[in-house]
């Protein structure tokens, strides 16, 4: 067993899909119940449901699955510098509370972070992890090759 430390496995697509799919379907379902004035039985509510249920899932799984990005270092300070800029500039800072082994973990102010998530960041001597929201980590990669590292 390896005492090196691992970033935390968020939901991937699979898990996430799921969630945003049935939550979406069961809301379509009783609206189309209500709103439509349709009964269950016709089987019509679970049609609607399960369509836009499948649009739902796609959508929330493409945008807020867990992804992890691994990049190249040379320097593990001028990376964690640039990170940090990076992430300031999309409303992040370092929450220096988080105790996780060695993983630098980012997060935005309560209310939106609700919305976003956290940003997990291991670095090593020659390579840094970061995982994230789907969402978030093309502005991520993009801040940090347009600071140099790729």
């Amino acid at each position: 067993m390896s005492d090196e430390p691992t970033l935390p496995a968020g939901p991937g697509f699979g898990l996430t899909f799921l969630y945003y799919f049935s939550g979406t379907a069961l809301v379509t379902a009783l609206l189309a119940t209500k709103t439509l004035g349709i009964g269950l039985d016709t089987g019509l509510p679970n049609l609607y449901g399960t369509a836009f249920g499948a649009v739902g899932g796609l959508l929330g799984a493409l945008v807020n699955r867990s992804t992890t990005l691994a990049l190249p270092i040379s320097s593990r300070k001028t990376f964690k510098r640039e990170l940090d800029a990076a992430l300031a500039e999309m409303g992040y800072t370092e929450d220096s509370d988080a105790n996780l082994d060695g993983i630098l973990v980012y997060r935005r102010p309560f209310v939106r972070q609700l919305l976003s998530g956290r940003v997990y960041v291991l670095i090593g001597e020659k390579q840094a992890q970061i995982s994230s929201r789907a969402v978030h980590m093309g502005g991520i990669r993009k801040r940090l090759e347009d600071s140099g590292i790729r």
